[in-house]
């Protein structure tokens, strides 16, 4: 099923598909993580209430690398909030 997205359509998304993906998560990493984790960035933000947000922007990774960097991210203890594909060969 292709789903559209203004004008241009996109197809479906692989498991093997390099893409980008923003990790959002509860609580501060480190920008010092950034090599660690090959993220393109690694930024902490502070929302409206006070708290600490990192966003973890990812190099081209496949499924396998996305779920790698979230266990890695998971033995930080820090609560994932969200994952959301940014890019794709694919796509463009």
């Amino acid at each position: 099923m292709m789903k559209e997205t203004g004008s241009k359509s996109r197809p479906r998304l692989n498991m093997y598909q390099p893409a980008v993906f923003c990790v959002r998560l509860q609580g501060e990493v480190s920008e010092s993580w950034t090599d660690y984790f090959d993220a393109q960035s690694l930024s902490v933000e502070v929302d409206a209430e006070g708290h600490r947000m990192t966003i973890l922007t990812t190099g081209p990774v496949d499924q396998a690398g996305l779920l790698g960097i979230i266990n890695h991210l998971n033995m930080l203890g820090l609560p994932l909030v969200s994952v959301e594909c940014l890019s794709a060969d694919c796509w463009e």
